[in-house]
């Protein structure tokens, strides 16, 4: 086999990987109900990896630290499930209110020489389709559930089996080969992007809800945290996360109170981005915002919704693998946002 790929012509060897890479990409996409559990218990296991840490430090054996980490997230996850199943259900209560005030809005257009006519917003929106989705994400609730004990259950082995299998690793490749170094390296590096992009995006959603609360807007806290989890998807989140503050804001206090909205969360995100995240992540993981953007797609495509909101953790997973060898290190280099310093 070493014979025959060295006689292959360049071509031919690009050929060859990037039919495996296709092979590879349609069997993970295939696999999404599977993988998407278990990627987001890697995420998890590598949010709460810190905690761990810190709990073994007190002397807490493994076993009952997991546990303790494992039992935290789900109380975090069933206040969350009941803190968002209130809002909403007051939100969906109000809408009739709202609605009326909207129209109110489109109603004094005429004052500016704009003719809505008879429009009504309610009459534009499908309401067999609305109750259609209610219904479908109704239906996937159980579904939900199976997949929260598989990432739960995934999360607890991944804390305790963690040591183990870095031990096996070393003892296989050797603690100074360079392969193990790289996996190493990568590993810390791609934990702390993920404790990192979570306190930038606990500071975008927490001014957000701030600013919120202080104009007036109501449900702050749920559009701050709906912003603090949209911010996980680079540029397109915020921007869908800011989309219903904004309409609240101009059927409360009308065209000045949308744009009030819309300057804050910008400058928001603006300071978290590039002035917080900067200082807290390292230059070997930046990325280049063309290939961020792409990278939402691409593993939107692959995985659904999981691979929207880790399509940057997977991303960076991908760069640092492609960094850890002399051939494809190029390609490591030009999805970086700055060039290499010769």
């Amino acid at each position: 086999m070493k014979i025959i790929g060295e006689n292959l012509s360049p071509p031919a060897r690009i050929a060859i990987v990037g039919a495996a890479v296709v092979i590879v990409l349609a069997g993970a996409r295939a696999a999404t109900p599977i993988l998407g559990p278990l990627l987001v218990a890697v995420f998890f296991a590598m949010i709460t990896a810190p905690v761990m840490a810190w709990l073994t430090r007190r002397g807490i054996p493994r076993i009952p630290a997991a546990v303790l980490v494992v039992a935290g997230l789900i109380g975090l996850f069933a206040g969350v499930i009941a803190f968002l199943g209130v809002a909403l259900t007051g939100f969906v209560r109000s809408l009739p209110g709202y609605q009326a005030s909207l129209e109110e809005e489109i109603a004094a257009l005429a004052g500016y020489g704009i003719d809505p006519g008879t429009f009504t917003v309610w009459d534009r929106i499908d309401q067999g389709l609305v109750i259609q989705q209610v219904a479908g994400i109704a239906r996937e609730v159980g579904n939900i559930a199976v997949d929260a004990f598989l990432v739960f259950v995934g999360i607890g082995f991944l804390l305790i089996e963690a040591p183990r299998i870095a031990a096996t690793l070393r003892q296989h490749l050797g603690a100074e080969s360079t392969l193990y170094r790289h996996l190493s390296q990568s590993g810390r590096l791609l934990i702390d992007y993920v404790v990192v992009r979570t306190k930038v995006n606990l500071i975008t959603g927490a001014g957000t809800g701030i600013f919120l609360a202080v104009l007036g807007v109501d449900f702050a806290v749920l559009w701050g945290f709906v912003a603090f989890v949209l911010s996980y998807v680079p540029y397109i989140g915020l921007v869908v996360a800011a989309i219903p503050p904004t309409l609240l804001a101009l059927i409360e206090f009308g065209p000045a109170g949308a744009v009030a909205v819309i300057a804050a969360i910008t400058l928001i995100d603006a300071a978290a981005e590039n002035l917080v995240l900067p200082r807290m992540a390292g230059r070997e993981l930046n990325l280049s915002p063309f290939v961020v953007l792409f990278s939402v797609v691409f593993w939107g495509f692959i995985l659904g919704a999981v691979g929207v909101f880790l399509a940057i953790p997977l991303t960076i997973a991908v760069k640092l693998f492609l960094d850890s060898w002399e051939e494809t290190r190029w390609i490591g280099e030009m999805l970086a946002s700055e060039s290499p310093r010769e």
